[in-house]
């Protein structure tokens, strides 16, 4: 499922930034995150090893992710195996692998089908402890939450879910100090990373405050449309009322916690300041399916492959229509393409805004001759993801030279009416000097050519 189209996509603005930076030397990636994106600076070097040994191709960049969604699923399976049954082991991961949600991160070069994973097994760590608890396997379980903490922060909201799963379950409560030393431990360990990103959390002002439209969105999300989400409400209410037990958590214990807590606490922290996104709680999504599982294994006779194929059936549709290009976020390779065919050596290149610069960083090779008319110091020098431009006037100056007879402009695709000066810049000596001679759109991103 996860290499079902993985080559095929182009890379989205988030991607094209993971390239970006993973191509990077590692003394310059930890540049960057002294300034900005300290969250996602261990997804970042880990990448940095991907290239180094598999390359920078869109395929190379999401292998990370497919391995990743590949091992949430068995991961999943291993849970439904301890604490219910075989059977439910195994729906639960066919149905995880079958979740358009998880398929859709599996093909992005980003960190969040990681922290899927990291999720999934810290959990199965935590059904170890309340089984045969030990120091060794408290101290993997507070490497894991670690580790958890400095691949993606927002992460560890599951300890809040696995804290009720100790309240609520009476045979587990003499857990409760051990666990605690080690969660203290872990996020003492991971406070460094937690301050830093403090500092730098206006990277997310481009979130707004969430409401209830944005909970019933990632409900269907996690399911899918509508006919599935009401099959597998069905199944999860079953498993809610009737699952039992194999060892000393149960399914509702585990479960419910786990997909209700992290998204609630979000949307309620999200509210004073926004911090909330539906990827940010994908860790969640695996307890859908095993709850889920945990129901439709209360059938008798393996009749539960019934709702599974239609299941399938009805996502089919989704899953086919997320692997077509044309419904990607953006299409970055689309725009690479057409300056590869129609720039000419020695072709000036403004961006509007900088950060849409990751275009020609994702993709290089397209913009071979061309000259970054703006740039003063590059995106790996300043440390941040657009680099750094030289003045409004300096800007104009450049424009204005002899040697400028033809220049690209590539923004998003749609213009915010308060520009910056140094945008105002690039587009006012624009309109005055030089005539639009050509405009080409792809998703996601606009290209216009001017003559002198």
């Amino acid at each position: 499922m996860g290499l079902w189209g993985a080559g095929r996509l182009p890379l989205w603005r988030d991607e094209a930034i993971t390239s970006e930076i993973a191509r990077r030397s590692t003394p310059d990636i930890l540049w960057c995150a002294r300034h900005i994106d300290a969250v996602h600076a261990v997804y970042y070097l880990f990448m940095h090893g991907v290239v180094q040994l598999f390359g920078a191709s869109e395929f190379a960049l999401r292998l990370p992710s497919i391995a990743a969604f590949a091992a949430t699923a068995a991961g999943v399976t291993v849970l439904g195996r301890r604490i219910v049954s075989g059977s439910a082991g195994f729906v639960a991961g066919i149905l995880y692998a079958g979740a358009p949600f998880a398929s859709h991160y599996a093909h992005e070069a980003r960190s969040y089908s990681l922290v899927a994973a990291l999720t999934v097994w810290l959990t199965v760590l935590f059904v170890d402890l309340a089984e045969r608890g030990s120091r060794r396997r408290y101290a993997a379980y507070g490497a894991g939450i670690a580790l958890l903490g400095l691949v993606h922060l927002f992460a560890l909201l599951i300890l809040p879910a696995h804290l009720a799963t100790l309240l609520l379950t009476r045979r587990t409560r003499t857990m409760l100090r051990p666990w605690s030393a080690a969660v203290a431990s872990a996020v003492a360990a991971v406070s460094p990373l937690i301050a830093l990103a403090v500092t730098q959390r206006n990277a997310l002002d481009w979130l707004t405050r969430p409401g209830w439209r944005d909970a019933l969105y990632l409900a269907e999300a996690f399911t899918g449309p509508r006919t599935v989400m009401d099959l597998l409400g069905a199944a999860m209410a079953v498993g809610l009322v009737t699952a039992r037990r194999r060892g000393p958590i149960g399914p509702q214990a585990l479960a419910v916690p786990w997909l209700l807590l992290p998204a609630t606490l979000l949307l309620l922290a999200s509210q004073f300041h926004p911090f909330y996104t539906g990827r940010y709680v994908i860790g969640s999504l695996p307890a859908v399916s095993l709850l889920a599982a945990a129901g439709l294994a209360r059938l008798p006779y393996r009749t539960w492959i019934a709702p599974i194929v239609a299941m399938a059936v009805l996502l089919e549709p989704l899953q086919v229509a997320q692997r077509r290009p044309e419904n990607w976020w953006d299409d970055l390779r689309g725009a690479a393409a057409i300056v590869r065919r129609e720039a000419r050596p020695g072709d000036a290149i403004l961006f509007l805004t900088a950060d849409r610069r990751s275009i020609a960083e994702a993709y290089p090779d397209a913009f071979r001759g061309t000259r970054d008319i703006a740039l003063r110091r590059t995106p790996a020098q300043a440390g941040n993801f657009g680099g750094t431009e030289f003045s409004p006037s300096e800007i104009g100056r450049r424009l204005n030279g002899a040697a400028t007879t033809r220049v690209w402009l590539l923004e998003g695709p749609w213009r915010s009416p308060s520009l910056a000066p140094r945008d105002r810049a690039k587009v006012d000596v624009l309109q005055r000097h030089f005539r639009q001679a050509g405009v080409w759109r792809v998703r996601g991103i606009t290209l216009s050519l001017f003559q002198r």
